[in-house]
C-alpha cells in the first residue's frame, strides 16, 4: 500500500475530502481528529494490522506518524 493510498484510508475514515490530508499535516490541526476517529481508524486498519493499538494512534503527531503504523 502506497503513502498516498494509506491518506486516502485516513481521509475516508475520518469522513474528509480527498486531498485534504498531506504527510505532514498536523493532526491537532484536523477538527475531524476525536477519540472516536482514532477508534474508527483502529477498526479499519485492524483488517491491515491486527495489532495497531489505540494508544499508538493517539499517540501520532502527524498523518505520516499513522502511515507508519500500516
Amino acid at each position: 500500500m502506497t503513502t498516498q493510498e494509506k491518506i486516502a484510508l485516513i481521509e475516508k475514515t475520518l469522513g474528509l475530502s480527498s486531498g485534504t490530508l498531506a504527510e505532514d499535516t498536523a493532526l491537532d490541526t484536523v477538527p475531524a481528529w476525536d477519540s472516536l476517529a482514532i477508534l474508527n481508524l483502529q477498526v479499519e486498519l485492524t483488517a491491515i494490522r491486527p495489532d495497531v493499538q489505540f494508544d499508538n494512534l493517539y499517540n501520532c503527531n502527524t498523518v505520516a506518524e499513522v502511515c507508519q503504523m500500516f
